[in-house]
């Protein structure tokens, strides 16, 4: 059921579903949001900075399951290129306080086509580390799209870093709730080249490169004239990865500042989504073959 409400000039737009004759809402799971977390710099008075956001997967490749986090290559490009080494990553703990992962540069891994900005990194949630992973099997798929149909006005939402509100004790993602633009078609022209992408209807502001975007397919959808149950819970497939908003700066670190560029063009309020089919061939590239091959228990799960 879908319902206009008529307030001044604009309209709001409300998506509801009956399910017994009992009202359902979109409701962002927890364990959503607890599969991300925030990419950070230490300052030289060795406190730390947040301006990315970092996302938790697992896959499954034959016998073995393997975990990583995931995030925008430009936000790892930009703590390189500020001349430092190290990529913090800032997550929440069990017992209410934060914890810091200390990576390289040099370990995180890019995509062989260099205009795709995803970086990963073999990674694992050991139990005082209040996230989890969101798994492969929900990953938005070819086959995903054509049967039910996606297509530009489709509900997505996005969690991850606001730099105003990031918490000082907790990390606190917060979610912005859209929809899809424009399909993946002609390539869109980006500072890192031209890139296949999905454009959204949902403000990306500094420290949201590299969140994950998933879309609501919603329990009942209309499919060729036909209005259809599609299940009996949520599921919300991951869609891609915040690649940034036009004329962000994809070799700087994405800082809040540049939602407004050095030329004063102001955000337009489209985000740029790098397709997740483009993480999913990342794992298909030699280097990834052969770590998941050569695993060392310490960095994997079985």
């Amino acid at each position: 059921m879908v319902k206009y409400l008529f307030l001044g000039i604009t309209y709001i737009l409300f998506s509801d579903t009956f399910i017994n004759n009992k009202l359902i809402f979109m409701k962002v799971q927890d364990k959503i949001k607890k599969c991300v977390a925030f990419v950070a710099l230490q300052l030289a008075d060795r406190s730390f900075l947040s301006v990315g956001t970092v996302f938790f997967i697992i896959r499954n490749s034959k016998a073995n399951k393997y975990t990583y986090a995931v995030t925008a290559k430009h936000v790892i490009e930009g703590i390189k290129n500020k001349g430092l080494d190290k990529v913090i990553i800032r997550l929440n703990m069990k017992d209410g306080t934060l914890g810091i992962a200390e990576t390289k540069v040099t370990e995180w891994i890019y995509h062989n086509d260099s205009n795709i900005d995803i970086a990963i990194l073999p990674f694992q949630i050991y139990e005082t580390v209040d996230h989890n992973y969101y798994p492969e099997t929900w990953f938005l798929s070819d086959t995903i799209i054509q049967e039910n149909e996606i297509d530009v006005g489709d509900e997505i939402f996005v969690t991850g870093l606001f730099s105003y509100h990031q918490g000082k004790k907790r990390n606190l993602p917060i979610i912005r709730i859209g929809n899809i633009a424009a399909m993946p078609g002609e390539k869109i022209q980006t500072k890192m080249g031209l890139i296949d992408a999905y454009l959204i209807e949902a403000r990306s502001t500094g420290g949201l490169s590299g969140s994950p975007v998933f879309l609501n397919v919603g329990l009942v959808r209309r499919i060729k004239g036909k209005v259809l149950l599609i299940g009996s819970e949520d599921i919300y497939h991951l869609l891609g990865i915040i690649h940034g908003h036009f004329e962000t700066k994809e070799n700087q670190i994405d800082l809040a500042i540049e939602d407004i560029t050095e030329s004063n063009k102001i955000n337009t309020g489209i985000a740029i989504v790098t397709p997740i089919k483009n993480l999913m061939d990342l794992f298909e590239q030699d280097a990834i073959l052969k770590l998941e091959k050569d695993a060392d228990v310490k960095l994997f799960t079985k």
